[in-house]
């Protein structure tokens, strides 16, 4: 029991990464934080110019994501993540990324495996705090398309098409060095 409350805990807060180098060449590291715990990122940003950044990264979305969508079987996506992040006004960012993606679904009233390759276009818009001191969050409300989508039909009729807006927004935890 133990062990379930360990993973639960480490569940919600997320494994992830990522690293920021802004003009003054200071170090930026966050921890990633996604929707009830199953999705995880590690991501790389380069600031360039007063208010823009360059953003890579992977995620991994874990099957415990099918607790919140109810699909008729299993689904994992491995991710890399290619995007632009604005800042608009102090913390106030919006993000665009074209995200590759591998799909590995098991369909289970037809007990067959979907795998195969998709691609999602995703908007995030946030706000990044600052702490006066070298941490900051930064909170990121998302929603996306999927351009290619292979999941299988009996998902897509859940998901009800192949635009996604999560109700829940992910959190980036930072420390900068």
């Amino acid at each position: 029991m133990d062990t379930i409350k360990v993973f639960l805990f480490l569940s919600v807060l997320q494994i992830g990464y990522m690293t920021c180098e802004a003009q003054n060449s200071t170090k930026l590291n966050s921890l990633a934080l996604g929707p009830m715990g199953d999705i995880f990122i590690l991501q790389y940003a380069r600031q360039f110019g007063n208010s823009n950044e360059f953003v890579a990264g992977a995620s991994y979305t874990n099957p415990g994501i099918l607790n919140m969508i109810k699909y008729p079987g299993k689904e994992q996506i491995y991710t890399v993540e290619l995007g632009y992040r604005k800042y608009l006004l102090k913390g106030l960012n919006i993000e665009m990324q074209i995200d590759p993606q591998y799909f590995l679904c098991y369909e289970e009233v037809e007990r067959k495996d979907y795998n195969d390759f998709g691609l999602t276009a995703e908007m995030r818009f946030g706000y990044k705090f600052d702490f006066k001191s070298e941490f900051f969050i930064n909170l990121q409300f998302f929603g996306g398309y999927h351009i290619i989508n292979p999941k299988p039909d009996s998902f897509k009729e859940v998901d009800g098409s192949s635009l996604y807006l999560s109700p829940i927004p992910m959190f980036f935890l930072g420390y900068k060095f």
